[in-house]
């Protein structure tokens, strides 16, 4: 089995928050196709419901890459004692 590079390890790591962002942003973007225009006085409201969803979606899928650098670092750890 080949190992992977730390270059390569880099980049699936960025990439993963990289579409956690993209996926966050895509759930936002639907969330406001499908509610009616906020009134003028709930707009406030309205955007920071978009926030709350926007950084749970990413939250949870940030977990991923977040795990994988987590046993990356742990691998080369034990790998140097």
């Amino acid at each position: 089995m080949k190992k992977m590079s730390g270059l390569m390890k880099l980049g699936l790591v960025f990439g993963g928050y990289v579409m956690a962002c993209l996926i966050a942003s895509g759930a936002v973007y639907l969330n406001q196709l499908f509610t009616q225009d906020p009134l003028q006085a709930s707009a406030g409201m309205s955007a920071f419901g978009d926030s709350i969803l926007f950084i749970a979606v990413f939250g949870f899928l940030a977990l991923f890459p977040t795990g994988l650098a987590i046993y990356f670092l742990i691998r080369k750890l034990i790998v140097r004692q």
